[in-house]
């Protein structure tokens, strides 16, 4: 039977092993960010087939000569450093975050989430209110259907022509985001990835930041109508979250498998 074993502090990974477990997979779970003794006795003594690490670097990354060929070690973020020496132990892995049926629902789950930390900071419906969408990536996609499905007027703020273009046809209001360009009269939700923002060209518009950190504000500036929310599938859905990892991850296993298959036949 194939073992697995689940690393990280993360409350998801902690579900993601139960949910193994539930599914009569034969699983083990360490809580640790970095690689410690505990994690190294399990290494050794269980020999897992399948690892899975948190989303966020491991600040000591497992050392590569406790892995081997037969062991499968899927990721979140590492280091392109520690990814080259599992290369040259033939350490086969795969990053989860890359894996868009993954990153779709996880987008979903943002959105969702978001829904509830505005109305838990704002005690104001959204329905009839305008809403900024900085950029139209995966989760400014979801974010955009779930304000307009609860009635919100809502404008895409992008750079590109390509993200301008999909957001007007997709019946959004698009506007061209500049160092000139000002929001007014609503509420800016940013999903873009670095820091761009000047909060004195949003005035007293409230921002959420749903990127990953250090967020959208420009360094050095700050705004107290700016909040930065972080880990949002894992905080308001971890059963959710937690399953949407394990489903992700026994996707990429069954297709790497197929895939694998299918060279050994075609050498045949």
């Amino acid at each position: 039977m194939t073992k697995w074993l689940v690393v990280g502090k993360d409350q998801r990974l902690k579900m993601a092993n139960d949910i193994l477990l539930e599914q009569n997979y034969s699983s083990r779970y360490v809580a640790a960010d970095a690689f410690n003794e505990e994690l190294k006795q399990v290494l050794t003594e269980w020999q897992p087939d399948q690892i899975i690490l948190p989303l966020l670097p491991m600040k000591d990354p497992i050392p590569p000569e406790l892995l081997g060929p037969s062991m499968k070690v899927f990721t979140g973020q590492a280091s392109q450093e520690w990814l080259n020496q599992l290369d040259e132990k033939k350490v086969r892995h795969a990053n989860y975050l890359h894996y868009e049926p993954f990153i779709w629902q996880n987008a979903r789950l943002t959105a969702e989430a978001f829904v509830q930390v505005f109305y838990e900071q704002t005690k104001r419906q959204i329905a009839g209110k305008h809403f900024y969408v900085a950029g139209f990536g995966r989760v400014g996609k979801a974010v955009a259907q779930v304000l307009r499905n609860l009635q919100a007027t809502v404008t895409i703020a992008a750079r590109s022509d390509e993200q301008l273009a999909e957001a007007a046809i997709a019946g959004y209001e698009p506007l061209r985001l500049t160092e000139r360009t000002v929001f007014s009269n609503g509420y800016l939700v940013n999903t873009i990835p670095s820091q761009w923002l000047d909060p004195e060209k949003s005035g007293e518009t409230r921002i959420f930041d749903l990127a990953s950190a250090p967020g959208c504000l420009k360094p050095s500036y700050s705004s107290e109508y700016y909040t930065i929310h972080l880990k949002l599938p894992g905080i308001h859905f971890p059963v959710d979250a937690a399953a949407a990892l394990v489903e992700a991850i026994l996707r990429m296993d069954i297709e790497e498998r197929g895939v694998t298959c299918l060279k050994e036949n075609e050498s045949d």
